[in-house]
């Protein structure tokens, strides 16, 4: 038997039911009419409905038309570590109208818009404390209050001039290692910033599945555990054989040099590696050669493109911000009012203490004024908020408050090494 967990009705036509496991055929259905170039794809997409590992049933919204599914979005139930504390984040995925109710009607009858507004429901009565998500483009994500946070620096590499440090060690991975895989990733993420905890139910399907695109290798320690591991495969680039780095965790520098090492040693097969990294990683100096050129050069130098993927949405604001470990030398507080999507707006003092901070309603007059997707970049680093300033993102009736809030930009920026 299907149970509906909700049922939502948008102007008498169009219905939002949040269905379980015996519908998850019909979801795969819905989205092949939403992405895939053929029906041919349908096996594929329901394959992986079945198999990944990060929702439940519960989590898959369908949107029906006269009994006929017309979209679907999933609400996943994630992890995500901000300032040294794992918050309750929503993981909003998959958000779909099929390719025949495109665009019909005004605003209010869009299906998108619909998934979105239900989605965002689920969010808040599931308790998130964020909701975050990977735009296929992130204007139309915005209209629903989600601030781009994260920058992420796509790194082509010559392996001639990778470092060339000892990398012996190295190997391939084996059943035993898979538990230390996890261990490390969990050191590397709780250091970073906006990063997405795996469940073991993940790792399962990424052992079956996802492993298989390419090779694993590990980086075992003297003393037991990994000090890194990555997943890499082989591809071409500008018509040149080339390892792309799928996924990778290291526990310290010297790791992330070791791998760059063991990288290099690969430059009799290929000529490249791709790998992405956070933006505030300079890798360049890591390198044998340290330029990224600004003109044409004959020598072999690294090439770096940044580009956005995530964006979050700030859901209760108090436990965000209580959540967080903040540098102890602010001391201080500010008055910020968000201004939220929907036509309201949140109002709250935070004060800075010890390196953490408390939020409480206020009715004073607010030092900083800003919109709920310029706030989220501000709270999670990737938006000083003395930058938003000078480029009038923010109201700022009291200076003083730009040096209390700059608080959340010291620190690493957001980087998310997964994909959802």
């Amino acid at each position: 038997m299907v149970a509906i967990v909700a049922v939502i009705k948008v102007r008498m036509s169009l219905e939002m039911r949040w269905v379980e496991e015996g519908d998850l055929d019909r979801v795969a259905e819905t989205r092949v009419l939403c992405y895939a170039h053929s029906k041919q794809d349908l096996a594929e997409w329901r394959k992986y409905i079945h198999n990944q590992g990060r929702s439940r049933p519960g989590d898959y919204l369908l949107a029906e038309k006269d009994g006929r599914a017309v979209g679907t979005a999933t609400s996943l139930r994630l992890k995500m570590w901000v300032r040294g504390s794992a918050v309750s984040c929503q993981g909003v995925a998959h958000v779909g109208t099929i390719k025949t109710e495109r665009r019909k009607g005004g605003k209010e009858d869009a299906v998108g818009t619909a998934l979105m507004k239900e989605t965002l429901r689920m969010g808040r009565e599931r308790e998130h404390v964020l909701s975050a998500l990977m735009p296929w483009r992130a204007s139309y994500y915005e209209h629903f209050g989600y601030g781009l946070v994260e920058r992420r620096a796509e790194w082509t590499i010559p392996l001639s001039i990778m470092p060339a440090e000892d990398c012996s060690g190295v190997r391939f991975m084996n059943d035993g290692d898979k538990a230390a895989m996890n261990e490390t990733r969990n050191r590397m993420i709780a250091r970073g910033q906006g990063d997405i905890e795996r469940p073991q139910s993940f790792w399962n399907d990424y052992f079956e599945r996802r492993a298989n695109d390419g090779f694993i290798v590990v980086d075992p320690k003297p003393e037991g555990g990994l000090r890194s591991w990555m997943l890499y495969k082989y591809e071409s680039v500008a018509g040149k054989d080339a390892v792309r780095v799928l996924d990778l965790s290291y526990d310290s520098p010297e790791a992330l040099r070791r791998q760059l090492s063991f990288l290099g040693s690969l430059r009799d097969q290929y000529s490249t590696a791709v790998l992405i990294l956070p933006v505030d990683l300079p890798l360049n100096l890591l390198l044998k050669e340290t330029q990224v050129p600004h003109r044409g050069v004959t020598h072999a130098t690294a090439d770096l493109k940044v580009h956005t993927r995530m964006q979050v949405r700030v859901v209760d604001h108090a436990r965000l911000l209580a959540a967080m470990h903040l540098p102890r030398h602010y001391k201080d507080s500010a008055v910020v009012e968000v201004r939220e999507t929907e036509g309201f707006a949140f109002k709250f003092r935070i004060d800075i203490e010890d390196g953490k901070a408390s939020v409480k309603a206020t009715n004073a007059s607010a030092d900083v004024v800003c919109t709920d997707r310029i706030w989220a970049a501000i709270v999670l680093g990737e938006l000083p908020i003395a930058r938003a300033a000078t480029m009038e993102l923010v109201e700022v009736s009291r200076p003083g408050a730009i040096e209390t809030l700059s608080a959340f930009c010291d620190g690493r920026v957001p980087f998310c090494s997964d994909g959802f």
